[in-house]
């Protein structure tokens, strides 16, 4: 793969605005979308309205962006090194990734992965009853699968705040840096690879595949399979910076939110950073002098530039395989930093994600996302009948929302997806008389 055509400024409404960087506009239409505003109001982890300190979504995807924007730079000095781009077009780089960052979570639904799972249920409890009753059951439903990443190309290419049809129009490029699995699930199952994981992770509905097919060819993206492409480099980056800021950041709010202790907490972070003995001694005398909130602080910033050193050393020595379309695994698991990063994992897994407060969450989450997905099937199932001519305009649903059970069911996973954690919550109240304790 080569840097002039990854860097491809084409939009799929082909339009051209040549006042204003494209990738910085890129940047702009993501910040100020609607969608991005909502995950103000969607659960990282931790508990909404706990503390004003844990993250949400939104600031969350902001940290990532802040990461994902150093490894861009670090890239752009590579390809510059290499003569393969010069530095005053490869520092591009940096408003792609930072834009892809910002993106990076915007088709999570409600109540993150629970509400993902509630949504697969309830679909998959619908499908049984019309197998009971003898009723065809549509494709779109037979094998679905809620997925994140597919929601969010979907969201970023036709149903947020649309320009000119398109979603938020944004270039092909930055489309690339964003599509962390690109594949849709029927390819990547009927291709036999493992790439991107054994359970099969994808990142493209069925009907988006033509789409980024569109941005493949532009980018210049190898293809692997009918339908399954090798990510666009940029991609790394993206889920890196993830990785980084995710686990430190879910470390530095549990004990914030008193779930690890101090010591707990600097212990793993000491890990996770393979901090030196010098850079721990720091952190104990700010510890002495300001207070352990200040040295926790502290340990998070160093945390997070250490993974970013060893990132940028994973990004030099696995560069050739990445623009190759060879590299199998994140940068992070290909870095020096992988033995700790998931034992830190493991131990989140454990003492944090396990937590009696996540976990009520959690059920509560799930069984609200997954009573309005039942309630909002009926209009799928039936639009004319008694409760889906009342449910049909809740949902604001246009004439072509409403035309086929398809684009019913479409419509509906897509008024639940974008949903806030308060939203979903007042709604079920308000339709069901009560409100699970949150």
């Amino acid at each position: 793969m080569i840097w002039k055509s990854l860097l491809c400024s084409s939009r799929l409404s082909d339009a051209n605005n040549a006042s204003r960087s494209p990738f910085n506009q890129d940047y702009g239409r993501v910040l100020y979308s609607s969608a991005f505003r909502r995950m103000q109001d969607k659960t990282q982890v931790f508990p909404l309205g706990r503390n004003d300190y844990v993250r949400t979504r939104l600031t969350h995807s902001l940290e990532v962006a802040n990461v994902g924007r150093t490894l861009a730079e670090e890239m752009a000095f590579i390809a510059d090194d290499r003569g393969e781009l010069p530095l005053r077009e490869g520092i591009k780089m940096t408003d792609i990734v930072a834009t892809a960052c910002l993106a990076h979570d915007i088709g999570n639904p409600p109540f993150g992965h629970s509400g993902e799972k509630a949504i697969e249920e309830a679909v998959s409890l619908s499908v049984a009853e019309m197998e009971r009753k003898g009723l065809p059951v549509p494709e779109c439903m037979r094998h679905f699968r809620f997925e994140g990443n597919a929601q969010g190309f979907r969201l970023l290419t036709r149903t947020c705040d649309p320009i000119r049809g398109c979603g938020l129009d944004l270039t092909f490029a930055t489309l690339g840096a964003f599509s962390k699995y690109p594949c849709s699930a029927a390819a990547i199952k009927a291709s036999g690879l493992m790439r991107y994981g054994t359970k099969g992770k994808f990142g493209l509905a069925e009907e988006d595949v033509p789409a980024f097919a569109r941005v493949a060819e532009a980018c210049g993206l190898l293809s692997l399979a009918p339908g399954v492409w090798a990510r666009h480099p940029l991609a790394f980056l993206m889920e890196a910076a993830d990785d980084v800021s995710y686990l430190v950041a879910d470390v530095e709010d549990a004990y914030v939110s008193h779930i690890l202790s101090y010591d707990q907490a600097l212990e793993q972070l000491c890990k996770l950073g393979d901090l030196s003995e010098g850079k721990q001694a720091a952190i104990r005398d700010e510890a002495a002098a300001r207070g352990c909130h200040a040295a926790m602080r502290m340990a998070r910033a160093i945390t997070v530039g250490s993974c970013i050193a060893a990132l940028r050393d994973s990004l030099r020595a696995h560069y050739e395989a990445i623009m190759h379309g060879e590299l199998e695994q994140g940068l992070m698991d290909a870095s020096t930093l992988a033995t700790p990063y998931n034992e830190v994992r493991r131990f989140s897994f454990r003492q944090i994600y396990s937590h009696e407060s996540v976990l009520k969450v959690e059920i509560t989450g799930f069984n609200i996302v997954r009573r309005l997905m039942e309630l909002f099937m009926e209009w799928v199932h039936s639009p004319s009948g008694e409760l889906g001519k009342k449910i049909g305009p809740i949902l604001h649903a246009s004439d072509d929302d409403s035309a086929t059970q398809d684009s019913r069911f479409a419509h509906v996973v897509d008024y639940i997806s974008g949903m806030t954690d308060s939203f979903a919550l007042q709604t079920y109240a308000s339709l069901f008389g009560c409100a699970p304790g949150m």
